[in-house]
C-alpha cells in the first residue's frame, strides 16, 4: 500500500512539472501561442477555441493534481491529465503518419527540440502514466460496497434462520411503536396521518 502511495506521488510531481510550465508558458505569451495554434493543422474555426481551452485546460490539470489531500480531485486531475495528453498523442501520431501537409509544433520549453517521432513518444509516455495514475488514485470501487451490504444481509438471513423468532418479534415491536409514535415519516400520503 505505501509503494502505491510513493508510485502515485512520484506520478503527480511530473505530471505536475509537465503541466504548470506548459499553461504558465502558453498564458504568458498568449499573442505567441495565438500565432502557433494559426500554423497548425486544424480548422481555422478552432483555433479561436483552442486559445483559451488549452492553458485553462492545462492549469485544471496542474491545480486537480496538485490538490492538497483530496483524492478525489487527484483522480480527476489524472482524467483531465490522461484525456489531454491523448488528445495530443493522437495529433502528433497523425502528422507521424503523413496526414498533414505541414508538421509544424506548438510545444514549448524543453520538447520544443524533439523531432516528430520523439515527441509522440514522449506523449505516449506521458499517456500511460496518466492512466497508471487513474488506476492508483481510483477511489472504492462500487463492488466494495456491495460487499459490505451482502454481508449485512447474510448476518440477517442468518439470524432468521437460526429460529431467533423472540429477536425477530421483538424487533418488529419497535419498528411499528416507531411508526405508531411518529406517522408522518412513515405514511404514504402525509397530510392524511394526521
Amino acid at each position: 500500500m505505501k509503494t502505491k502511495s510513493i508510485i502515485a506521488g512520484i506520478i503527480r510531481l511530473t505530471l505536475l512539472a509537465l503541466w504548470s510550465p506548459v499553461a504558465v508558458e502558453k498564458l504568458w505569451d498568449l499573442s505567441g501561442f495565438h500565432s502557433t495554434l494559426r500554423r497548425q493543422p486544424i480548422p481555422e474555426w478552432s483555433t479561436d477555441i483552442l486559445f483559451w481551452l488549452l492553458p485553462l485546460a492545462e492549469l485544471g490539470a496542474a491545480a486537480l493534481i496538485a490538490w492538497p489531500r483530496s483524492r478525489k480531485r487527484t483522480h480527476q486531475g489524472m482524467w483531465l491529465s490522461a484525456i489531454l495528453m491523448l488528445s495530443f498523442t493522437l495529433f502528433i501520431g497523425f502528422g507521424v503518419l503523413g496526414w498533414y501537409e505541414k508538421r509544424p509544433c506548438g510545444c514549448g520549453s524543453v520538447i520544443s527540440g524533439l523531432s516528430w517521432d520523439d515527441h509522440l513518444w514522449f506523449n505516449a509516455i506521458f499517456f500511460l502514466l496518466a492512466v497508471l495514475g487513474i488506476w492508483l488514485t481510483c477511489p472504492a470501487l462500487p463492488g466494495s460496497r456491495r460487499r459490505k451490504y451482502q454481508k449485512a444481509v447474510q448476518i440477517f438471513r442468518q439470524a432468521d434462520t437460526a429460529n431467533d423468532i423472540a429477536g425477530h418479534f421483538i424487533v418488529k415491536r419497535c419498528l411499528l411503536a416507531f411508526a405508531k409514535r411518529f406517522p408522518r415519516k412513515f405514511a404514504l400520503f402525509r397530510r392524511r396521518a394526521l
